[in-house]
């Protein structure tokens, strides 16, 4: 599905989840990811499923990784994306005396598309980029970004990301570019497909949480430049940040398309199911988070139908990622 047309099945699940019409919003849901739905659950059951929603990768805030890699000089420039306002001006302050710290102009995100669209700084949902570095670089970026001149070899190179990831990026952004929507989900998709049960990804990767660790997307889940990035990272969190971010990054992805993901434990994968042992993720928007939550009734249908993930996914757009 083009992107264009998934605006348009977004538009028609928001209306139904708006109208609180379950059935329409279901199959908007079922168009959206590529799947053919089993017929639509009672409220009560989309209720249920709504303990599995886990705030995993939110799109708002800063990540504890950039932080590290902004007090632990890993980097000369470190880009932090969607910032709430006040958390922007709060970094921006606190590195004052040694980096220059220059925000974009605030926007308002699309929870569903990942796009956005310009917003007033008094809009308690706007978000800005900051980029902070200690030489011009922060910038260079921000001129070039905020003139949307697209050029993702110079912006790679400015965050000194590996080249051969820069390669794959551009890759990426080339095959979107009459479908600029697709950037994101094309990229994410790309590397989790490199990550599977016969090739496990190395979990400092793991592109799906907000304890992600490197801030592009890698060639591969097995990128050895890029694990070297991420494992430099690690070090400079602290103890208590470093051990959650594994725990989170350790977790099976069962992927459709951005935004509608789950992770498990391998208990869950191996058919010993536990209340815990799945999660769904759910974003900061509430339209976003109740078509999150038809998506993780969805999943709790699969899992009590089949038990478990271990043979795959049971539909073709989906991707189960494993990670060691």
């Amino acid at each position: 599905m083009q992107r264009y047309q998934l605006r348009f099945v977004y538009g028609n699940l928001r209306s139904a989840i708006r109208r609180r019409d379950w059935p329409h919003a279901w199959q908007s849901l079922g168009q959206a990811i590529g799947v053919d739905m089993p017929p639509c659950p009672s409220e009560h059951d989309l209720r249920a499923a709504v303990p599995l929603l886990r705030e995993q990768l939110s799109y708002r805030g800063a990540k504890p990784a950039e932080l590290a890699m902004l007090n632990g000089d890993i980097k000369q420039l470190v880009k932090l994306e969607d910032l709430p306002v006040p958390e922007a001006a709060q970094i921006a302050r606190s590195v004052a005396h040694s980096h220059r710290a220059l925000p974009s102009a605030p926007y308002r995100k699309d929870y569903l598309l990942l796009r956005s669209r310009p917003a007033a700084a008094a809009d308690p949902r706007a978000l800005v980029t900051l980029y902070c570095s200690r030489d011009d670089r922060a910038r260079e970026l921000w001129r070039m970004e905020a003139n949307q001149r697209e050029d993702p070899r110079r912006a790679g190179r400015l965050l000194e990301i590996p080249p051969c990831c820069i390669d794959a990026f551009a890759a990426d952004c080339e095959r979107s570019r009459r479908d600029q929507d697709a950037l994101n989900d094309d990229a994410c998709r790309r590397v989790l497909a490199t990550a599977t049960a016969d090739a496990p990804g190395d979990w400092r990767l793991n592109p799906m949480a907000n304890a992600e660790l490197i801030g592009f997307y890698p060639c591969s889940a097995r990128c050895p430049a890029a694990v070297e990035r991420a494992q430099a990272v690690l070090a400079a969190m602290p103890t208590a940040a470093a051990q959650a971010a594994e725990r989170q990054l350790r977790r099976p992805v069962l992927y459709y398309r951005l935004p509608f993901f789950a992770t498990f434990t391998d208990r869950w994968l191996g058919g010993v199911l536990q209340p815990d042992d799945c999660a769904v993720n759910a974003m900061p928007d509430a339209a976003a988070r109740t078509a999150q939550a038809l998506f993780a009734a969805l999943v709790a249908h699969t899992l009590s139908t089949r038990g478990t993930l271990a043979a795959g996914p049971a539909d073709s757009t989906a991707l189960l990622c494993r990670w060691q």
